[in-house]
């Protein structure tokens, strides 16, 4: 960093700046530095007061790096985890490096914060208790640390909600990088009301990998009819999903499903009507179509995957391509 620096102060001054900008973030960081060290290099790099509000904390060092009461006022701001923003206060125009003050800031700040604060130990302690390649060992202190029972069932969410807060306060959650996309896993509660959500099956702590598995299995599976789907209530389907989504065997069911829906948009709505109702018509009342536009387009479906989705059995096999085809689908990006 130091080297290209150099490199840069003869060519391009505001460029040198902005990189002495982030080697001082980059320090403070490495170092472990406090929210007050954070604040007081801001206030110094920016010439003016610095603040941080978090967990309904504030601190603010005034320009010349002392602590000091925070004024009312609306200032140039950033946000990070847990609702956290920092500011400077500048009242004037902008100067050239106030942006890049501000983002790594605020970067610092939510590092900080994610160290040391009790929310982000808690996030912590769930993406290993969920974590099917963390140690039996590593998941019994996590679960230590979020107070479970280790002979009681407990169930893990799989959300695309924002986390949310009951009677008892926020229940421990963390967004997970999937191959689908980031998806919130939550430490389920019963009395919570959910938006799209696949819910997990019960499980000991030692086994929760197990019930985010199926949390997430259930969330890909969630038709648009539908928001919640829990992953007790799919039986025989949540093996069936977990080998077909292991397996890379091709199916000509999804293959021309996904073709059907690739050239007839509205056409994935029917069918999943048309598996979840008893009758044509009854589809027809759930999609908004009229009977006969219902039968018309399930002889023309019927053709075009190759088996008649009316029959009994062609229900079934319907029902099957179509859990298989949200499952390679899905994303929550």
């Amino acid at each position: 960093m130091q080297e290209l620096v150099g490199r840069l102060t003869a060519v391009d001054a505001e460029a040198t700046e902005t990189l002495k900008v982030i080697a001082y973030f980059d320090a403070l960081i490495h170092g472990h530095a406090t929210t007050e060290v954070l604040l007081r290099g801001a206030a110094i790099l920016s010439g003016c007061a610095a603040g941080q509000t978090v967990s309904g904390k504030t601190m603010r060092v005034d320009a010349s790096g002392v602590r000091a009461a925070a004024p009312p006022g609306v200032w140039p701001s950033r946000s990070f985890e847990d609702g956290g923003v920092v500011w400077i206060e500048r009242s004037g125009p902008a100067h050239a490096n106030d942006e890049m003050i501000l983002e790594r800031l605020a970067i610092a700040a939510g590092i900080a914060h994610e160290r040391t604060s009790p929310a982000a130990a808690s996030r912590r302690a769930l993406e290993t208790l969920i974590d099917d390649q963390a140690s039996a060992e590593a998941r019994s202190d996590a679960a230590k640390r979020l107070h479970l029972d280790p002979h009681t069932r407990y169930r893990i969410i799989a959300t695309t909600d924002a986390a949310p807060t009951t009677s008892a306060g926020r229940m421990p959650s963390v967004v997970v990088g999937t191959a689908h996309g980031p998806v919130r896993a939550v430490l389920a509660d019963e009395t919570s009301t959910w938006r799209h959500a696949g819910i997990g099956i019960r499980c000991t702590p030692p086994s929760m990998p197990e019930s985010w598995a199926s949390a997430l299995i259930a969330l890909r599976l969630t038709p648009a009819r539908e928001s919640i789907i829990d992953a007790a209530d799919l039986g025989t389907l949540l093996p069936l999903a977990i080998e077909a989504d292991a397996s890379a065997l091709g199916m000509p069911d999804v293959a021309a499903l996904s073709d059907l829906v690739a050239t007839h948009p509205g056409a994935e709505v029917l069918l999943d009507a048309i598996t979840a109702t008893d009758s044509l018509r009854a589809a027809g009342v759930e999609t908004g179509l009229h009977h006969s536009t219902v039968q018309a387009r399930a002889e023309q479906y019927s053709d075009a995957l190759g088996f008649d989705i009316r029959s009994p059995r062609g229900r079934v096999r319907l029902a099957l391509a179509l859990a298989v085809h949200r499952l390679a689908t899905s994303r929550f990006d």
